[in-house]
C-alpha cells in the first residue's frame, strides 16, 4: 500500500542514528539545512553539495549538518525521498482517463515522471551519485516505489507486482534517469524508451494471435 512505500522514503528521508526524537525547533532547523542543500544541488549537482558549505549557507557549522544527516550522500538521499514523496503525490493528482488502456496509463504517467525528472536535471544527477554510495538505504526504497508508480498511473491502490511487471519496468526507468544526467538533449529518446517498455510489458495479449 501507499503508506508502506511513504514510511520507507521517509525512514531513508529520516534515516539517522539518533537515541530520541527531535522536538519541532530540531525539525524545522532540520528541514531549513535540506532547504539550503535541495537548492545546491539543483545549482550545482552532486559536486556542489558540502556539508562545509551546507553549513556556511545555513548559518552554522558542519559539526551541526552532521548531527541532523549521517553524511553528504544520507543528506542528497534525504533529498531524493522529499522528492520522491512529491512526485507520487503529484502523480496521484493527475486526472486519468478511465477510457485509457492500462498501458497507455502507465506509459503516459512514467513519461510524466521522466520530465519532472527533467525539471531538476542537477538534484537528480546528485541523487543518482548518492543513491549507489553504500551510505544509507538506497535502492532498497525503490521497488516498492515502482509499485506506487504503477498504482498511481492505474488510480488503483490494490494493484500487485505478481508478475514483476513494475519491477521491471522500474529498473528500464532507472536507466532512463541515468541517461537524463548524461545525455539530457535526448529526452525524447527517454521518453519514447519508457513509453514503449511499459506498453511492451502492460499491453495484453491478444488471444486470437496466441500460438
Amino acid at each position: 500500500m501507499i503508506d508502506d512505500t511513504a514510511s520507507l522514503l521517509r525512514e531513508s528521508r529520516d534515516s539517522l542514528r539518533v537515541v530520541r526524537e527531535f522536538g519541532p525547533a530540531e525539525r524545522a532547523r532540520r528541514a531549513e539545512i535540506a532547504a539550503v542543500a535541495r537548492a545546491l544541488a539543483s545549482r550545482h549537482g552532486y559536486k556542489g553539495v558540502t556539508i562545509r558549505e551546507v553549513a556556511a549557507q545555513a548559518g552554522t557549522t558542519p559539526v551541526t549538518v552532521y548531527r541532523y544527516f549521517s553524511s553528504k550522500d544520507g543528506l542528497i538521499q534525504h533529498l531524493m525521498a522529499d522528492w520522491a514523496l512529491d512526485t507520487l503525490d503529484r502523480l496521484t493528482r493527475l486526472p486519468a482517463d478511465p477510457a485509457a488502456e492500462p498501458a497507455d496509463r502507465i506509459a503516459t504517467a512514467f513519461s510524466q515522471f521522466i520530465d519532472w525528472a527533467a525539471e531538476d536535471r542537477n538534484l537528480l544527477q546528485a541523487g543518482m551519485n548518492s543513491v549507489h554510495s553504500g551510505d544509507g538505504p538506497g535502492i532498497r526504497v525503490w521497488r516498492p516505489l515502482f509499485t506506487e508508480l504503477v498504482r498511481a498511473a492505474l488510480a488503483d491502490p490494490d494493484w500487485t507486482d505478481d508478475h514483476d511487471q513494475a519491477l521491471i519496468l522500474g529498473h528500464v526507468l532507472t536507466t532512463c534517469l541515468l541517461d537524463l544526467t548524461t545525455n539530457p538533449a535526448n529526452i525524447t529518446d527517454i521518453r519514447h524508451t519508457i513509453t514503449r517498455a511499459a506498453q511492451l510489458l502492460f499491453t495484453t495479449p491478444d488471444p486470437q494471435h496466441q500460438p
